[in-house]
């Protein structure tokens, strides 16, 4: 058998060529997520309920008993354990954001230098940065899980014995912990690998007892950390909150759902905006049609790979897949780009050929990638920006109508007072959440019965300022249980302020101020 010649020589890079490559990379995350010379951007997306959620663990609160969560407890552990080494304050968010990053880019490199040859094996790693984890810098639970993944691949790449199985078995349980859905078709991806695995002579131990060496530890890890909270918050709550829950209501609205399919492309009015569109189209190009690709031309070429270079390939796919489908039933664009790690790395294989075409490819991906690696720093701190001395830190803000609504919250609060429904808000301020919920929606998302408790919770203790996000009368939604909350804020407070903000749309949130009016002076 023979390898199909790759285009770069064989050896791997020198050191110095790595170093330089994580340094560069630690730069480029640096520059996208403080502003210089050391003040971080404010956190932007899901990331900050798990933040929120954490600080609630820092103040005493316990996960699932106090207040409501629908994954596995490691993210908030992870950040809580965070807060409680450096405190809670807004650059510990942001460093997140380094630390994930420079990880995700080393583990690449390392699955790389197995499957790619010469200086093809740092592409992944800059496609990654700069097409993929730069546009969704949202460190939600997804991205833990994707690390904890890739790992387990990395482990198993160097061979398959029990103590490399032992390893993956630890990293697939850290995965899960992470997200339950991720990790546990990992783990399924692992266990169809070594069945896979079985035909080789090169085997050092029968299947039983690997199987046995990738089940036991995974078992005792969850059993371990899912056992503590069932003893603080009770089986029946855990088993509604972490499989109940995400089965019956998380893919009842538009978000979660598969009609989310394409719908988060941004709008292209001007010729920078098809620039804006590179990434998105990156994404939605490789996740997940690049592995029918890969899989083809693994059947085709089967004969002429070597045995490591094929099941390395193979664990990849397998693995790539599972993560695939753990965000099929709601593929955003952000959950894609927290699944896309494998396909860059399959995908740059496939382009490793010495063809014209696939030289071509490889060369404006490469052009792409430096481009994007040197405007997107430059344009993140040449963009406007505004700074506010809040009370977790000095923090910084590049959207004009967001750093309005922070400060004038700011200056009508104060810590420890009591305030619902904007977890960034809460957060940055050091505001306190009465309620067992970060947020309520106007779906199938949020039940009746966290309704009655939000409600309930509200009237025992009365934050000064609710926030509304106004019903969408174009949506009709039977399921929308929100009118209760709606009709006490309605009863109770009068609207003291409303902000117009910018996301994927425009859209509008309303501040609503306790007692009755006493100005009608709102601001737009």
């Amino acid at each position: 058998m023979t390898e199909p010649k790759l285009p770069c020589v064989a050896e791997l890079p020198s050191r110095s060529i790595f170093v330089l490559s994580f340094a560069g990379a630690l730069v480029f995350l640096y520059l996208r997520t403080f502003l210089l010379p050391a003040t971080p951007f404010v956190g932007i997306g899901d990331q900050i309920l798990f933040f929120s959620r954490a600080a609630r663990i820092v103040h005493g609160q316990i996960l699932y008993r106090d207040f409501f969560e629908l994954v596995t407890p490691g993210t908030e552990l992870l950040y809580a354990v965070a807060f409680r080494v450096f405190g809670i304050h807004a650059w510990v968010m942001q460093a997140w954001s380094i630390v994930v990053g420079l990880s995700l880019c080393c583990v690449i490199t390392q699955i790389a230098s197995r499957i790619l040859r010469g200086l093809l094996i740092l592409l992944p790693a800059l496609l990654f940065l700069v097409f993929d984890f730069s546009n969704a810098l949202d460190l939600t639970h997804h991205w833990y899980s994707t690390l904890a993944a890739l790992a387990a691949v990395n482990v198993l790449m160097d061979g398959v014995n029990l103590r490399r199985i032992f390893a993956a078995s630890l990293l697939s349980s850290i995965s899960i912990l992470f997200t339950q859905t991720q990790g546990g078709l990992t783990f399924v991806a692992l266990i169809i690998y070594l069945l896979w695995m079985k035909r080789s002579e090169s085997q050092e131990s029968n299947i039983l007892t690997q199987l046995t060496t990738l089940v036991l530890p995974f078992t005792l890890i969850l059993s371990c950390v899912l056992g503590y909270y069932i003893h603080k918050a009770g089986f029946r709550t855990i088993l509604f909150d972490l499989v109940l829950f995400p089965l019956r209501f998380v893919s009842s609205g538009e978000v979660n759902s598969p009609r989310t399919y394409l719908h988060q492309f941004p709008l292209v009015h001007t010729p920078v905006d098809v620039v804006h569109l590179i990434p998105f189209l990156f994404i939605y190009a490789l996740v997940p049609y690049i592995y029918l690709l890969g899989l083809h031309r693994l059947w085709r070429e089967r004969n002429l790979m070597t045995p490591a270079l094929r099941q390395h390939l193979v664990l990849l796919h397998l693995v790539g897949l599972a993560l695939f489908l753990a965000v099929a039933n709601g593929p955003r664009y952000f959950r894609l780009s927290t699944v896309a790690p494998p396909a860059i790395l399959i995908c740059t294989w496939l382009i490793s050929q010495q063809s014209p075409a696939h030289r071509y490819v490889r060369n404006v991906l490469c052009l792409l990638a430096a481009v994007f690696a040197l405007l997107l720093p430059v344009r993140r701190q040449s963009q406007w920006h505004a700074t506010l001395d809040l009370p977790i830190g000095r923090t910084a803000f590049s959207d004009i109508l967001v750093f309005r609504e922070f400060q004038w919250v700011a200056q009508r609060t104060h810590p420890s007072e009591f305030f619902f429904n904007h977890s960034a808000l809460c957060l940055y301020l050091s505001l306190s959440n009465p309620t067992a919920s970060e947020f309520i929606n106007y779906d199938d998302f949020t039940r009746p019965d966290q309704v009655v408790a939000i409600t309930d919770a509200l009237q025992h203790h009365q934050p000064h300022f609710i926030v509304l996000f106004p019903k969408n009368i174009n949506v009709l939604d039977v399921h929308d249980n929100a009118e209760p909350f709606r009709r006490y804020v309605h009863d109770n407070y009068h609207l003291a302020q409303i902000f117009a903000l910018k996301g994927s749309s425009r859209y509008e949130e309303e501040l609503w101020e306790l007692g009755p009016p006493n100005s009608n002076n709102l601001m737009r």
